[in-house]
C-alpha cells in the first residue's frame, strides 16, 4: 500500500461526497427538531434516548448523544464540531472523525455513569459535548501555537492560542467535576459545589480523555511511519558498475528525491498529515515508492 492509499493521507474523495461534520450537524439538527415537536405536542416520544439512572439501557449509551436540552447547548456543540470536524476529517478521514465521535460518547457516559451525576437516581444524561470534545481534543493536537479568534457572547472578537482554550476546557471539566459531581457521589457535606451541578462536567472529561488518548496514538502511529521513511537506504545506483553513468551524476536524481522527501517528512512532522497539500500528497507517494 502506497502512502496516499492509507486513510490519513487522503484527500477529498472523488466526487461529491458530503463530508461527516455535515452528516453528523445535520442528525444532530434533525433530532432537535424532533425534540421540539415533541415537547409541544407533549409525546415525548423521543424519551427512550436519553441515559437514565437507574435502569439505562444499552443503546442509550450512544443515542443520548443525540439530543440536546435548548438551543444554546445545541448551538455551542454545533459550533465547535463545526470547527474542529473538518481537522479531524482532514488528518484521520471521515471514517476517523466518526469512530472519534462514538469513542467520546461512550466515554462520555461510562464517566458520568460511574464518577458523576449518572450515580444519582433519576439523573438524566443528554448532549454531543463529551463527543465534541473528543474531536477538539485529536483535530487540534499539534496546533497548540495556533491562534483562534472567539467571539464572547456572539459579538466580543477575542483572539488566543489554541493551547489557552483547550486548557481552559480541561480546567472547567476537571473542576467541575471535582467540585460538583464527586462530593455528591461521596455524601461530603463541608465541601459545598462550586459549580452548577446540572452539567455533566465528569461526562466532558471522559470526552476530552479518550480523545487525548487517541491524539497520543495517532502522534506514535505518525511517528513510527516517519522512522521508517527515513531509515537509510542504499540507492541502485551505487550497485551498478563505474561505467553504467558518470560518477558525479548518478547520485544526483536520488539525493533531490531524498532531498524533497525529507521536506515533506518535516512539514508532517511539524504540522500533521492534514498540512499538506493534494499534491504534496501525490508528490509524497511517488517519493516514497521510488526511495523504497
Amino acid at each position: 500500500m502506497g502512502v496516499a492509499d492509507r486513510t490519513y493521507m487522503r484527500g477529498a474523495p472523488e466526487g461529491r461526497v458530503l463530508p461527516a461534520t455535515h452528516l453528523a450537524l445535520g442528525v444532530l439538527v434533525g433530532f432537535f427538531i424532533l425534540g421540539l415537536v415533541a415537547h409541544s405536542s407533549r409525546a415525548g416520544f423521543l424519551g427512550w434516548m436519553e441515559l437514565r439512572t437507574p435502569g439505562a439501557q444499552p443503546w442509550q449509551w450512544l443515542t443520548y448523544a443525540l439530543l440536546h436540552g435548548d438551543f444554546w447547548h445545541l448551538l455551542g456543540n454545533g459550533l465547535l464540531l463545526w470547527w474542529v470536524g473538518p481537522l479531524v476529517e482532514a488528518a484521520h478521514g471521515r471514517a476517523g472523525l466518526v469512530r472519534i465521535l462514538v469513542l467520546g460518547t461512550l466515554a462520555g457516559a461510562a464517566a458520568w455513569f460511574l464518577t458523576g451525576l449518572g450515580g444519582s437516581a433519576g439523573s438524566v444524561l443528554i448532549g454531543a459535548s463529551a463527543a465534541v470534545l473528543a474531536a477538539m481534543a485529536v483535530g487540534l493536537d499539534g496546533r497548540e501555537d495556533e491562534s483562534v479568534t472567539l467571539l464572547l457572547f456572539f459579538f466580543l472578537p477575542v483572539t488566543l492560542k489554541v493551547r489557552w482554550v483547550m486548557a481552559f476546557i480541561w480546567v472547567a471539566a476537571v473542576c467541575g467535576w471535582a467540585f460538583s459531581e464527586l462530593p455528591g457521589r461521596h455524601a461530603w457535606p463541608a465541601w459545598a459545589p462550586a459549580w452548577d451541578s446540572s452539567i455533566a462536567h465528569s461526562a466532558h472529561l471522559g470526552g476530552l480523555v479518550v480523545g487525548w488518548l487517541a491524539a497520543r496514538r495517532a502522534r506514535a502511529a505518525a511517528e513510527s511511519f516517519l522512522v521508517v521513511q527515513e531509515a537509510p537506504t542504499q540507492p541502485a545506483a551505487r550497485l551498478r558498475p563505474a561505467r553504467s553513468a558518470p560518477a558525479e551524476s548518478a547520485p544526483a536524481p536520488s539525493l533531490g528525491a531524498r532531498a524533497e522527501l525529507d521536506r515533506l517528512l518535516d512539514k508532517i512532522s511539524a504540522e500533521g498529515f492534514g498540512s499538506l497539500s493534494p499534491e504534496e500528497r501525490r508528490r509524497l507517494d511517488e517519493l516514497s515508492q521510488r526511495l523504497r
